[in-house]
């Protein structure tokens, strides 16, 4: 078949879920996505995660993002018309139409990366069972929710042995101020969805922070090192929100 010039053809087993993933992620590192390509099956070289991320970055369907130098490779994010090319193939998200006035903000990138990596480690080790973005919990949330519904940055299920269990994360980058906590405190009390959160920080003072800010929700809570957590998973020291602040492994906070 000939096709007219400057059309691209696109396919629905390749080509549509690489745009599906760049999209619900946000922004996402070269190297994330090609682990991620290889990982759910869909391509087995980098060369050719190579060749079709230019074609979709050649003719407007993704882009790359800013941080390229502190990351030595490129990050890429959807563009509206990629959004508006899902759309017309069917694979609307509610969360992010192609009509929404900015795509991704600049503060979500690094963030997003991060959440990235940390799927990427959960899904290498295997245990991985299903994940949901951020933009997928906040469309299901604007469809099922109510005004209490916490738009997690992810919630993932990870099989081990014969046990299963699902969990939301949180990325906390920044911290913010006691009310903004206090408010959060009473929106995770309230959330049905999920009854263990994982508090992922950059650093150990705001781990500490957090951990004291967040504490009374009726909730399993655990605050842990992101780093820390893509490297040791399973193994990672979590502290707890019980009442004695427990530091346990994640396994025995997620499975005890």
């Amino acid at each position: 078949m000939r096709y007219r010039k400057g059309y691209i053809a696109l396919s629905d087993d390749r080509d549509l879920p690489l745009l599906v993933m760049i999209r619900n992620a946000r922004a996402i590192t070269y190297d994330q996505i090609c682990a991620l390509s290889f990982i759910e099956g869909r391509e087995k070289c980098r060369r050719s995660v190579h060749w079709r991320l230019s074609r979709l970055e050649k003719n407007g369907m993704v882009q790359r993002t800013m941080y390229e130098q502190l990351l030595s490779q490129p990050i890429f994010a959807i563009t509206r018309m990629g959004l508006e090319f899902l759309e017309y193939r069917g694979q609307t998200l509610l969360a992010l139409p192609s009509t929404v006035r900015e795509i991704v903000r600049k503060t979500q990138i690094l963030h997003s990366v991060e959440l990235a990596g940390i799927r990427v480690a959960l899904a290498e080790n295997g245990i991985l069972k299903s994940w949901k973005w951020e933009l997928e919990v906040l469309s299901n949330n604007l469809v099922y929710g109510t005004g209490d519904s916490k738009d997690f940055d992810a919630i993932a299920e990870i099989a081990v042995g014969n046990q299963s269990k699902s969990f939301a994360i949180e990325f906390e980058r920044t911290l913010k101020g006691s009310a903004r906590y206090e408010e959060l405190c009473r929106v995770i009390a309230a959330e049905k969805a999920t009854d263990t959160v994982l508090y992922l920080t950059p650093n150990s003072q705001i781990l500490y922070v957090l951990a004291s800010e967040i504490r009374n929700v009726g909730k399993r809570i655990g605050f842990a090192l992101s780093t820390a957590f893509q490297h040791d998973l399973l193994d990672t020291r979590v502290l707890t929100n019980l009442s004695k602040s427990n530091v346990v492994s994640f396994r025995e906070f997620l499975f005890g």
